[in-house]
Formats: structure tokens, C-alpha cells, sequence
């Protein structure tokens, strides 16, 4: 047996009844569902960001084994101009959502994993503010990894 729809008995035009299998009716059947997930999941579908975007400012949040934490990299490795990777792109994002770098440079740090100029001049900016003159070299170590995860002065 044939399952076309020519092939039903008469007075059946579909293997499911009540449902379409003109092109419309399956359109609007594919938008109802869509539009169904869509709202059960809250509008996710359309509002995640890229794999690559930043977290958002309120991603960076306090955990208790870590200190703060953006969602990069849980770690403390050490850090200068030339490195890059998850513990820079960490670095990088502590820097503008917790501290008042965006404010006193008037803009924003790329989240980008690269330890460039930018990151260096902002890690010496966040020494110099929060740690002190002394320890302002643009190198993140210890001290420097201390106090953006566990508070400035």
C-alpha cells in the first residue's frame, strides 16, 4: 500500500487527520511550533549571544572558591604582554566590569584574549589605582590576580 495521499481511502486526504499537507498548512504548522518553543524558552532562541561575545556585565560574580569570576578562566596564570588565551580574556573582563576603568578612560577594554598594548596599559592602570604606584608594571602575578578577585583597596 501506497502511503500518497492519492492512495488513501476516499474521504481521508491526510495520514493524520485535521492536519494540512498543503505547502500553507505545513508552514503554519512549522511557525506555530517556532513560535511555541520560542515562548517556552523565553525568548532564548533569539536573545543568546555568539560563542564569542563577552558575558554580559553581570556574568562576573563572586564564587567562593575562586574570588570573582567572568566565565573565562577560574585560574591565576601569570600574564603579560604577548599572552593570550582564556586567563587573559579573564583578566580583561574583570577589569571593565569591576573596576572603574571604562569611567576614568572612557572606554572599554576588548574581551579578546590578547594581551596587547590596551591590556597592558589597563592592568597598569588597575595596579597603580587599586594596589599602588609601586606596583604598577602592567604584569599580572599574584598580587595583581589577588585583588581582582578578591577586592581592591
Amino acid at each position: 500500500m501506497s502511503l500518497r495521499p492519492s492512495a488513501l481511502p476516499a474521504g481521508r486526504a491526510s495520514l493524520h487527520p485535521g492536519r494540512s499537507t498543503t505547502r500553507a498548512g505545513r508552514l503554519h504548522r512549522a511557525l506555530a511550533v517556532a513560535a511555541g518553543a520560542a515562548l517556552l524558552l523565553g525568548g532564548a532562541l533569539t536573545t543568546a549571544p555568539a560563542a564569542s561575545a563577552a558575558p554580559a556585565a553581570d556574568t562576573c560574580r563572586g564564587v567562593s572558591t575562586v574570588g570573582l569570576y567572568c566565565g573565562y578562566d577560574a585560574g591565576t596564570t601569570w600574564a603579560q604582554q604577548g599572552s593570550k588565551g582564556a586567563h587573559v580574556k579573564e583578566i580583561q573582563a574583570l577589569i571593565n566590569e569591576t573596576t572603574f576603568y571604562r569611567k576614568a578612560s572612557g572606554k572599554s577594554l576588548a574581551v579578546d584574549g590578547d594581551f596587547g598594548p590596551a591590556t597592558k596599559a589597563a592592568v597598569a592602570w588597575f595596579q597603580w589605582y587599586y594596589i599602588g604606584e609601586a606596583a604598577s608594571d602592567g604584569i599580572v602575578g599574584p598580587q595583581t590576580w589577588k585583588a581582582l578577585r578578591y577586592g581592591k583597596r
